[in-house]
């Protein structure tokens, strides 16, 4: 890892952290998976059990605990669904129905990859295509075959039922019915144009 100067490592270390959507969250002396999603603004969204927001040392281990995991440092803010409903029915579309009913958005505060810190700012980062996101998600979703081709060329799983559910400059996230794939874009997406362009639609 001496090759890695900050910036690529933290570049690195985002793209790993949006290729996943679950983890495992440790507070306390107790462990709990959780899946996530992440917010328009960055931050991620869990539901969460009471324990998990009294004061104590709250880590999360990506995509769980192992050897070559991501462990993040972080602190969690409860938010109230009818407030924030957006939020809820996002984690939703990706998750299903929530185990817990309390929410949290979670701040990182700093993170271990590959045996190097880092700043948790890094990691939060607004979604540039946030504007556009649904329009491109209902048009991929209403081609279907072209998704679940692309899909398969680059995962090598064959989804019969692919369902768009997020978009961001790195990447489009399915949903599958055992869990989500995330197909990382070639060259960051700037446009809706260049999205649907990777799936062949315009």
């Amino acid at each position: 890892m001496d090759s890695y100067d900050e910036q690529q490592v933290t570049e690195d270390a985002y793209a790993f952290l949006k290729s996943n959507s679950t983890a495992s969250l440790q507070f306390g002396e107790n462990a709990q998976d959780v899946s996530y999603i992440f917010a328009p603004d960055g931050r991620l969204v869990i539901p969460v059990m009471v324990a998990m927001l009294q004061p104590c040392n709250t880590i999360m281990f990506v995509p769980d605990y192992c050897d070559n995991c991501m462990e993040m440092h972080v602190s969690l803010q409860q938010f109230d669904e009818h407030a924030h409903g957006a939020l809820v029915d996002r984690w939703q579309v990706y998750h299903g129905e929530p185990p817990d009913v309390q929410w949290a958005l979670v701040d990182i505060d700093a993170t271990r990859f590959h045996e190097m810190f880092i700043d948790g700012e890094g990691l939060c980062r607004e979604n540039a295509l946030k504007d556009i996101e649904r329009t491109i998600c209902k048009t991929l979703n209403e081609n279907k075959d072209a998704v679940r081709k692309q899909c398969h060329k680059e995962t090598g799983v064959d989804v019969t039922d692919p369902f768009v559910v997020g978009v961001d400059p790195l990447g489009i996230d399915i949903r599958a019915p055992f869990g989500i794939i995330r197909i990382q874009a070639p060259v960051p997406f700037a446009s809706s144009q260049q999205a649907l362009q990777y799936f062949a639609i315009v």
